[in-house]
């Protein structure tokens, strides 16, 4: 008699929710006929339009988009790892006990946006709140979302936030360099349009290493993009 497979746990089952939305997505932007870029290119984080494009064209252009879409699940899991065992985390604290379709929304859309972003908000003090909000970036659940939205709205002290690609894959130095321009570009947007000028933010655009947060000792900080914003009220 033959030994019966067991099943697979929900850390598994959720785990490949993400991978096999990932591999369907890279397919459908290698078989697209349409110019994916241009309609992207102002969702990359980048200190202007021109930058922007340039990171769009890397990122969906035909050689990077078939790289992608040709990968196995095992080489999926490992490129996604920057973030993936996080966003599981996150995925069982506050989604678990929701609808099974909004649940598997949260999985399956990680992998088609541009970035994830995790942003731990401060607490009283220099203390950093111990469940980080976990999303793709750009969002679209809610008319606005933006990342003075996430970090900065309301009655925000600042906190942390971190960008990953996600892909998972390592940002350059030049790519670096332009994302810190994108967030700070981004924030500085919200602040004014928000008319939140009366509060002066401090800007800690290279914050890798310095402001450590429950769980993220050991980053890759080529894969990841820190930075921490709190008002001077703070120091």
């Amino acid at each position: 008699m033959g030994r019966t497979r067991s099943r697979p746990s929900k850390y598994e089952t959720a785990k490949g929710r993400v991978v096999d939305a990932f591999a369907t997505h890279w397919s459908k932007i290698l078989q697209s006929r349409k110019d994916i870029a241009l309609d992207r290119a102002c969702h990359f984080l980048a200190g202007s339009e021109s930058a922007q494009m340039r990171l769009a064209r890397k990122f969906y252009g035909r050689e990077h988009a078939k790289q992608l879409a040709t990968l196995n699940a095992d080489e999926i899991e490992y490129m996604l790892s920057p973030w993936l065992e996080r966003v599981l985390q996150h995925y069982f604290e506050f989604y678990e006990d929701t609808a099974t379709a909004q649940k598997y929304d949260f999985l399956a859309e990680l992998p088609k946006a541009e970035y994830v972003s995790i942003v731990h908000l401060h607490g009283t003090g220099s203390d950093i709140d111990d469940s980080p909000m976990v999303d793709r970036y750009p969002g679209d659940r809610v008319a606005y979302d933006d990342l003075y939205e996430r970090l900065l709205s309301g009655v925000s002290c600042g906190g942390v936030l971190r960008i990953y690609k996600s892909t998972g894959e390592r940002f350059s130095r030049s790519e670096a360099r332009s994302v810190r321009a994108g967030i700070r570009r981004e924030l500085l947007w919200g602040i004014a349009d928000d008319g939140d000028d009366e509060v002066h933010w401090e800007f800690n655009m290279d914050a890798e290493g310095i402001w450590d947060s429950p769980g993220f000792e050991d980053e890759d900080f080529e894969c990841v993009i820190v930075v921490e914003v709190h008002s001077d009220s703070e120091d």
